[in-house]
């Protein structure tokens, strides 16, 4: 039996038509198991823009996606607030699903007036836009002024602090009318 052109191409559609149906090749399993990151990133940059511009960038070392959370190993975030421009330093941060940051180890946020706060870990509200270090320990900077407590709470949008156990130097230059 001869195999004419129209047979051929005939058959090879069939056999293309069972692999798409019978294969699947089309389907994507995702792994879902805990510990095991889906995605790696290695150096790193991401962008939140907006109608207005670009408001927030992060950048980072390395980062691996997990199913509930994102791991970040020396991440740098800076975004555009009503106080203005304001950065985050860490050694590592935990990304969590639309809810939080946490931040841990070698904490530094700064506000582009000057203003800095130091901790070892500090976790950030997505939603309430808040910054509280629970319970731990921190060194807030402006100009010459020092204050040192534990449980700040920094609200983002009104720039309000609040702490416990406050021990300060206040350099009267530094007063913020």
């Amino acid at each position: 039996m001869d195999l004419n052109v129209k047979h051929f191409f005939g058959l090879l559609f069939l056999l293309m038509a069972g692999a798409i149906f019978w294969l699947k090749p089309h389907k994507v399993d995702v792994v879902k198991k805990k510990g095991v990151p889906q995605v790696a990133f290695i150096d790193f940059q991401s962008y939140e823009i907006t109608p207005n511009g670009v408001e927030a960038l992060m950048h980072g070392e390395r980062a691996l996606k997990f199913a509930d959370y994102m791991h970040v190993e020396l991440p740098e975030m800076k975004r555009l607030t009503p106080k203005g421009v304001e950065s985050v330093k860490a050694k590592e941060a935990f990304l969590y699903d639309r809810e939080g940051i946490e931040l841990k180890e070698r904490v530094h946020l700064a506000r582009s007036d000057g203003w800095e706060i130091t901790t070892d870990r500090i976790y950030y509200d997505l939603k309430k836009k808040v910054y509280t270090t629970k319970g731990l320990p921190f060194t807030a900077r402006y100009g010459k002024s020092v204050v040192e407590g534990k449980s700040m709470v920094y609200e983002q949008k009104s720039g309000k602090i609040s702490a416990e156990s406050i021990r300060a130097i206040i350099n009267e230059e530094d007063r913020i009318n």
